[in-house]
């Protein structure tokens, strides 16, 4: 095996593209024997700003979504995946690369992935699969120059509505963009599904990257009144503000509802944020449909995740830029085509970064070595252990707003680093994060030993 630089050319009018990578020595005899390339198709489904308990799975019996629900029953439902870093760009760059964002130098927002970090479609585009991307890309360049050989319509990021979206046609440039004439969910998903629908001599792989639910806050027609505010539960942590010092009111996310926050605009937001996700996931239905009516649904690998969290009043906060878990735990559901599921709930620590290995793993790709996240198929039938602690960074200096943070099955440490404030929290005492142990017994006892575990991973991360 060894380095080569290829030129794949699109299904679509572009300028080739130039993706190094190591190719598979498996592929390469296949091809040159010319044998039928068999491996799986994978669908990753990605939703924005999403809340972990958002889905009817998590235990919300107050949302309908169906169809996720069926899908995690037919996998595994990882129950405790969390991003690296809660911020929009970092969070998609650590998916795509499968690695930190101090390795792969997306720390803050509107930072580039530095050119040595591999990205997964690229890998597989080589490695002979057509690579579809549509919806949100909020990353550096563009998709087809990221390793994705055809797509749907694309939004680059920034300011927007989900009814009246910017959109960009697959392989052209700024001066193309349209203004949709639906909602963006709606949208990406008739992209989808047409491409589906079509003929298919190799496997693919498909991202899907809806921008809901991000805000603003509103549903699409037939939807905005399925869920009644007055009847919306509170998050079992809601307070009007924050309980620590460091926090910028004025970060975009915090000035969509009133501050301090009260209950009623809490609880109108969660309205139209519970039909957004009912919506979407109607739409992931239509995705699954048309796969079964391809007859592709036995070779497919259909993952779903949230690139990130949301808070919706726990804690103070609406946003996601919080290492308490409604920032940094999001969705993650993983439906393998032959794997039998050890279990249908899985409670070990991952990560956003795993997303990376799992689909090379499925696709009989070579991980590279810097890719620092951890294949999720041996969790999904039970041959191998999880980790044992995670680590977090949010990290904006304009805004005096820098955190760093270590979870491990039992316990999360929280470093401002801005006041100097830290909060410590038994999350199977207290999984809603109220009571902070730092000045209590319990807290002082195990302590010492994350802040050395916390230290030891910021020297080796920050000094990269």
């Amino acid at each position: 095996m060894g380095l080569v630089s290829v030129k794949i050319k699109p299904l679509f009018s572009m300028k080739s593209i130039q993706l190094p990578f190591v190719v598979s020595l498996f592929f390469l005899l296949a091809v040159s024997k010319g044998f039928a390339d068999s491996r799986p198709n994978i669908i990753l489904i990605l939703s924005d700003d999403h809340n972990y308990r958002t889905l009817g799975v998590s235990g919300n019996k107050a949302i309908r979504t169906p169809n996720l629900d069926r899908l995690a029953g037919e996998g595994v439902y990882f129950n405790r995946n969390f991003t690296p870093n809660p911020i929009c760009v970092p969070a998609r760059a650590c998916i795509y690369t499968g690695q930190d964002s101090w390795t792969n130098g997306a720390i803050v927002n509107g930072q580039r992935i530095n050119n040595a970090s591999p990205v997964f479609a690229s890998l597989l585009a080589v490695s002979g699969y057509e690579t579809y991307f549509g919806g949100k890309w909020h990353g550096d360049g563009k998709p087809w120059t990221r390793g994705y050989t055809t797509g749907g319509r694309c939004w680059a990021g920034g300011k927007f509505d989900h009814f009246e979206m910017e959109l960009t046609k697959w392989g052209e440039g700024a001066d193309t963009r349209e203004t949709a004439d639906r909602y963006s969910t709606t949208v990406f998903t008739d992209d989808a599904v047409e491409y589906i629908e079509g003929e298919h001599d190799r496997p693919f792989l498909m991202v899907i990257a809806y921008t809901v639910g991000h805000d603003v806050f509103l549903a699409p027609p037939g939807y905005g009144r399925k869920y009644a505010a007055n009847e919306i539960p509170l998050p079992p942590n809601y307070m009007p503000k924050p309980p620590f010092k460091q926090f910028y009111s004025k970060i975009r996310d915090e000035t969509v509802l009133p501050f301090p926050r009260t209950k009623a605009s809490v609880q109108r937001a969660t309205a139209e944020y519970y039909a957004m996700f009912e919506h979407m996931d109607d739409q992931v239905g239509r995705m699954l449909k048309a796969l079964k009516e391809k007859e592709l649904d036995e070779n497919t690998l259909v993952i779903f995740a949230s690139v990130k969290g949301m808070s919706m009043g726990s804690h103070g906060i609406i946003g996601k830029q919080t290492m308490y878990e409604e920032g940094i735990r999001s969705s993650l559901i993983v439906r393998h085509p032959t794997l039998k599921p050890a279990a249908k709930v899985n409670s070990s620590l991952v990560s956003t970064m795993d997303i990376f290995p799992t689909i090379c793993e499925t696709a009989k790709v070579e991980v590279p070595k810097s890719v620092e996240g951890q294949s999720l198929l041996g969790l999904y039938d039970g041959s191998r252990k999880g980790r044992e602690q995670l680590f977090f960074t949010y990290h904006d200096p304009r805004r005096d707003t820098v955190t760093r943070a270590i979870r491990t099955k039992r316990y999360k440490l929280v470093q401002h680093l801005v006041t100097g404030e830290r909060q410590l929290f038994d999350l199977e005492q207290d999984p809603y994060e109220m009571k902070n142990l730092m000045k209590e017994p319990e807290g002082r006892a195990v302590e010492p030993e994350l802040t050395r575990d916390l230290m030891r991973w910021r020297e080796g991360a920050e000094g990269k």
